[in-house]
Formats: C-alpha cells, structure tokens, sequence
C-alpha cells in the first residue's frame, strides 16, 4: 500500500473519531440539560405541594373543660365567633321571643333595599301618636330616608318606623315586606307584625336573627356602622335648624363595639343583637329575654376568656 493512501485511511479514521465523540458529548451535555428541567419541575411541584401543607390553618379555641358553663339570666343565648363561625355558647337559641326594637334592623334592611336612601319620608300627626317621643320628630317634618333611619337605630324610634310604615302604605303592607325578607334569609322562625318592634307578635330566635346579622355585614356594612355612631346631625329636608342624636345604646361608648341594636319591651325584657372585635377577630352576642343585657353581656364575655384558650 502506498504511503499517500495510508495517510487517506488514517486522516478518515481521525475524522470518524470525532465525529462520533461530538455526537456522543452532544447526547451527554443535552441528557442532563433535560435531566436539569426534570428537576426543577419536581422541585417547583414539591414547593407548591409544601406550600400547600403550609396553608394557614385557622386555629380554633380550646375549651377548657374544668370551667363550668356559665349560668345565664335570659330565655336565649347565642356567642359565636363571626371570622370562623366557631360557636362559643349555645342556650335554647332555637326558642322563640318576642325581639322588640332589634326589628328596626331589618326595617333598615327593607327600607335600603326597596327603596333606597333619599327617598323624601314625612312625619305626619299619626305618626306622633306612636309610643315614645325619641328622636324629637316634629309633625309636617320631611326626612331623607337615610337620615330618618340614622334616628330610628340611634335612638330607637318607634315614630320613625311608623313614619316608614306610612311612607309604604300601612303596618300590614310593610310586615309583608319584612316577612318576605325574613323569609328570603331562611329565618323560619321569625314573624314581624310591624316595623317599631312595639308589639309582642314581633318574634325571632337567637338562630335566626344570627343569620339576620351574618347579612348585615355582608350586604349592608353601613348599617352596622351607623349603630356604633355616638351622635349624628340631622336636619330635615324642608328645615334651616339642625341638630345632635345620641346613640342610647351603651355599647357605642366601648371601643370593641362594632354595631348592633338593643330592644326593651315588659313582655321582651331586654335584648341584644351586638358584635364585638375580639382576638383579632369579631364575635356576635345575641341575649334574648335578659333582666340586665349589659351586665349580661360582660359576664359572658369573661366566660368565654376563662372557659378557652387562643394559641
């Protein structure tokens, strides 16, 4: 074999050489670029899956059983926690009582929602033979209805729920209205027979009027809000003076109040639909049927700090 194609064989073995380790360090170096996003994407699901376990979990109180429940002066009880509807204390809250003034709460909600805030509402001189002269109205007064529902959850005015119960038609028109409403909640065991609360026929549970709450801060939070108000100033629409209502409910001067609405009638005793900020978060009080809802509500309140723990 001449010398020129020895040399012919070996530069073609040269070049197979490297041809081949190209090939073969190109498999190499792509294998673990693909064996690098394999990772990553089971390292990424692993961080997501651990993400997941660490999901904040709501940790709910303890109850400490050495702590005896507490002995209640009212026909019904309801303390539930409002941020994960934990259920502090439960008494008879399935038993019907008449709820007097807390009605104006859903007087406030059927009037907003059917007819809005600045609707033009007179006060007549039927309207200022009602019961209770709270809230100063004056006969030939005209009042927004925003500003006339301020002075009915403020100070409880029974003449200003009659003033709405006229602006509709009559009482009957308007107890339709707030049943229909009731009933749209799912509070089955409630029935108004007016807007004031006046009268005994007016009846809930401390069941239902939870789910009357729960609404509340869902659908209309001004409504709250207006009830934790310590005065407002009000002005009719066809007046030039204007002047201060003070909030009679107690529990507007404490600052862990939130709203809500107190009722007193001789057949009610007193009652109480109130929501408080408490461990970070909110807790409603419900007590029907109390002969002291204030001192009432702070007994329980220390039962529920002694009776559970909060990690």
């Amino acid at each position: 074999m001449s010398l020129r194609a020895q040399i012919i064989i070996v530069v073609a073995v040269l070049l197979s050489a490297l041809t081949l380790t190209r090939i073969f360090t190109s498999s190499i170096i792509g294998g673990t670029k693909t064996q690098t996003d394999s990772d990553a994407t089971t390292q990424d699901a692993g961080a997501i899956t651990s993400g997941e376990q660490k999901k904040a979990v709501i940790k709910m109180p303890v109850r400490k059983m050495d702590v005896l429940d507490p002995q209640v002066d009212a026909e019904s009880v309801l303390i539930q926690s409002l941020n994960n509807d934990f259920p502090y204390f439960y008494f008879q809250t399935a038993k019907q009582w008449p709820i007097a003034s807390i009605t104006k709460l859903m007087t406030a909600v059927v009037i907003t929602e059917q007819f809005g805030l600045t609707k033009k509402i007179s006060i007549s001189k039927e309207t200022l033979e009602v019961e209770g002269i709270a809230g100063d109205l004056k006969s030939g007064e005209v009042y927004s209805s925003e500003d006339l529902m301020k002075i009915m959850l403020l100070v409880s005015s029974n003449r200003a729920a009659t003033a709405f119960e006229e602006f509709v038609g009559n009482r009957e028109l308007f107890a339709n209205l707030l049943n229909t409403k009731a009933h749209e909640l799912g509070m089955t065991q409630t029935y108004f027979y007016d807007g004031s609360g006046l009268s005994v026929k007016n009846v809930s549970t401390a069941g239902d009027l939870l789910k009357l709450a729960k609404y509340l801060i869902e659908k209309h939070p001004e409504i709250i809000g207006w009830t934790r108000l310590q005065t407002i100033r009000v002005q009719p629409i066809n007046g030039t003076v204007s002047r201060n209502v003070d909030n009679i409910n107690t529990f507007a001067s404490e600052t862990a109040f939130l709203g809500g609405k107190t009722g007193t009638t001789p057949e009610a005793r007193e009652n109480l639909l109130a929501l408080f900020t408490f461990e970070d978060g909110r807790i409603v009080y419900i007590i029907l049927g109390t002969h002291n809802r204030v001192s009432e509500t702070a007994k329980l309140l220390k039962w529920v700090q002694q009776a559970y723990t909060f990690n």
